[in-house]
């Protein structure tokens, strides 16, 4: 690719900025914020699977990684759900 920001072609012109990035809020600064957020989230999510693994070969037992990427992903957005 040419370094081109890829978009739905129905997708309204108002939903991106100059530079081809999607913006969600009317504060550009608010949509770095929340990736700033989700980057961190992702991060604290590989630690959380490091753990689990390491606490399964301790122990022998494996919890269900389904549920607990729910649980994550619960307390993540719990702020965003409750509003």
């Amino acid at each position: 690719m040419s370094g081109e920001k890829l978009r739905p072609e129905d997708a309204p012109p108002s939903l991106y900025d100059d530079q081809g990035n999607a913006r969600f809020f009317a504060d550009p600064a608010m949509d770095r914020f929340v990736a700033v957020v989700m980057n961190l989230a992702q991060e604290v999510w590989v630690q959380e699977e490091r753990l689990l693994a390491l606490e399964a070969e301790k122990t022998g037992k494996s919890a269900d990684p389904e549920a607990k990427v729910k649980e994550f992903i619960d307390r993540v957005f719990a702020p965003i759900r409750e509003a």
